[in-house]
């Protein structure tokens, strides 16, 4: 058994999902009614999207039914999911497509102080060819308050809760819920040094965080553009082999998950500390950008086969939350 808090990370096993192909023509979309924001998505945005974004918007497939041709033109589909966290997704994603180099350019002599990333050999290296990998990172934060005292109503116990809620969008660094150990060698600071190698910085803070309406709930979410190169003293083959590592997770959502117990300041209607237990989940996954004219090669649409990987992923999620699974081997090497 491993010890309480220790990472939870677990990849699908196996090659990619099997296809649905109901949505093959670029030009089709769909209509998305995010809590009222509507979203006007063609085919390969939609695909562009990381496989846990599509689970929580298509969690019965892309469909009820799974085929396209009983959804028409004008058809607007409701879905409970943040529409500013699907926004930032969009506006990041086209951002960065539109800076890849046409597949016609040459990209000249690489500097000699640059070790370039080989990608991995098969579908990763030809999805990088024309394409941008993009490091999504998302954080699920479930957090329970404890009453200040024994005699406190239930009304102002939901107030103490929502100023909990602030108190904790406050605090958006990403990486300061693993910097629990500062000792080299840890799990947690080598998650850290993969992400950091790949795209992120130590400082960052996530690109959009928000309390979930009517739940002690906060989502996450920060996107990273892959580097592909590895400038000046960072140029090891340590640093080098850390980024490459993330493209295991190219269409193999893992997770991480645990808890721990914080002590807040200055929340609102609390005189002196607030003890606070946090539940924390993330979310890992790869996925790519290409130019709006290149289509992506799969449909990442889902059919039962999809789903039922992602529920057992649940399943393993909540059955550790007190001890957890290690990194897979080959990310650990």
């Amino acid at each position: 058994m491993a010890a309480a808090g220790s990472i939870i990370t677990q990849v699908q096993q196996g090659g990619p999902a099997p296809i649905n192909t109901a949505l093959g023509n670029a030009d089709e979309n769909i209509t998305l009614d995010l809590r009222g924001t509507r979203f006007t998505l063609s085919r390969d945005e939609l695909l562009t999207l990381p496989e846990f974004v599509l689970l929580s918007l298509f969690p019965n497939g892309l469909l009820p039914d799974g085929h396209m041709n009983n959804f028409h033109d004008g058809d607007v589909y409701a879905v409970d999911y943040d529409p500013q966290s699907l926004q930032y997704m969009l506006e990041f994603f086209r951002q960065v497509a539109q800076t890849i180099p046409q597949p016609e350019s040459d990209s000249g002599a690489i500097a000699t102080d640059t070790m370039p990333i080989e990608p991995m050999a098969g579908n990763a290296r030809d999805m990088l060819q024309d394409r941008a990998g993009i490091i999504v990172l998302r954080e699920d934060l479930d957090f329970y308050a404890i009453p200040p005292r024994k005699d406190i109503e239930h009304s102002e116990m939901i107030e103490i809760k929502r100023a909990t809620s602030k108190a904790l969008q406050r605090q958006d660094g990403i990486f300061s819920g693993l910097r629990k150990s500062e000792e080299p060698g840890t799990t947690e600071q080598h998650l850290i040094e993969m992400l950091t190698a790949g795209g992120f910085d130590h400082s960052d803070s996530w690109g959009h965080r928000a309390a979930e309406p009517n739940k002690a709930v906060i989502c996450s979410i920060a996107l990273a553009r892959l580097r592909t190169d590895i400038r000046g003293e960072s140029a090891s083959s340590n640093a080098v082999g850390m980024a490459q590592k993330l493209l295991l997770f190219w269409r193999k959502p893992a997770r991480r998950c645990w808890w721990e117990g914080v002590e807040l300041d200055n929340v609102e209607g609390v005189e002196g500390k607030l003890k606070v237990w946090i539940r924390r989940v993330w979310t890992l996954e790869m996925v790519c950008a290409a130019l709006p004219e290149i289509s992506l090669p799969h449909a990442r649409l889902y059919d039962e086969g999809m789903i039922s990987d992602c529920a057992r992923i649940e399943q393993a999620t909540n059955a550790a939350l007190l001890y957890g699974m290690k990194l897979p081997e080959e990310v650990r090497d």
